[in-house]
């Protein structure tokens, strides 16, 4: 009986030591993520936004300098928006200044300054030229 009680307390303590290896090596595992640059891309990875260092929360107005908005909208609306104008804009706009942070082809300014005067030809030309981006991201990110 107690060499029962033994084994069993043996099998637990090498059972814990297993599943905190297995997970210590999993959480710091990295994963590669292909980032598109579409408006739905990023409509639909909210929580890729950490990558880049953007709180979805932001004001739009506030993230490019002009007062488009009015009751204010976040990031967040913006990129949910859809059809032509102001909604183009907003979702185009957003998903380019995303996509900016992490193409090194194009420069966050260009982006924000083609929002605030409103070139949406411009974003949509960078956006329809945009590689998709390689990043290998930490698991923790996503915890």
């Amino acid at each position: 009986m107690y060499i029962t009680k033994i084994a069993i307390f043996g099998m637990l303590i090498v059972g814990i030591i297993f599943l905190i290896t297995v997970f210590s090596i999993y959480s710091t595992q990295e994963k590669i993520i292909v980032f598109e640059c579409s408006p739905k891309f990023w409509k639909n990875n909210l929580d890729l936004w950490k990558v880049v260092d953007v709180d979805y929360n932001s004001d739009f107005d506030k993230t490019f300098g002009k007062d488009y908005f009015e009751p204010d909208i976040t990031l967040e609306d913006a990129i949910k928006k859809e059809g032509v104008g102001m909604n183009h804009l907003a979702s185009s706009g957003t998903a380019a200044y995303l996509s900016s942070l992490l193409d090194p082809e194009i420069d966050e300014e260009t982006v924000r300054t083609a929002v605030n005067f409103g070139y949406v030809h411009q974003i949509d030309n960078y956006l329809a030229n945009c590689n998709e981006i390689e990043r290998k991201v930490p698991n923790l990110m996503f915890g």
